[in-house]
């Protein structure tokens, strides 16, 4: 009889370090967004535009809120995807994993990544022992990923033995 494997509540990320690493995303997206306005200078768009980067200046405030929410699901969605972590998880030394410990599909970033960058979406980490709501509705943990490895090493121990 073979048993999956499932996360182990004791290997997700504490709600200090999810907070943590939203703070180290948040700088590495505005350094991103600035990387972006800098490449825009010297790309151009029309007559009207002899930049991107004056395109991007000319928006309107609900513009740049569109624009920076499309810079953060690029963040979240490539970085999660390519690597199963955010430049702030590798601080943190934590992982992106679906419920049976494995690397998300593209279907299930693209979720995850989706349902994130929804107003007030942050917020729901707020919720006690809850995961926030882009976990919940992706089926994914952030987890420590030391704890993950020795958490499956244990597991295929026990299924071997």
């Amino acid at each position: 009889m073979e048993t999956k494997f499932t996360i182990p509540h004791y290997i997700l990320a504490s709600k200090t370090t999810r907070l943590l690493n939203f703070v180290i995303d948040i700088f590495f997206i505005n350094i991103l967004s600035v990387f972006v306005y800098l490449l825009s200078s010297f790309v151009k768009v029309n007559a009207n535009f002899p930049k991107l980067s004056n395109w991007i200046d000319s928006l309107d405030q609900y513009e740049k809120i569109i624009y920076r929410i499309i810079i953060c699901f690029f963040y979240y969605g490539l970085t999660e995807y390519l690597l199963s972590k955010t430049f702030a998880k590798y601080f943190t030394k934590t992982i992106v994993v679906s419920e049976d410990g494995s690397k998300p599909n593209f279907i299930t970033i693209l979720a995850r990544t989706s349902l994130r960058i929804m107003p007030f979406e942050c917020l729901t980490f707020l919720r006690g022992r809850e995961p926030g709501f882009h976990d919940d509705y992706s089926k994914t943990f952030v987890v420590i990923k030391d704890k993950l490895e020795n958490s499956k090493k244990e597991f295929l121990e026990f299924q071997n033995f």
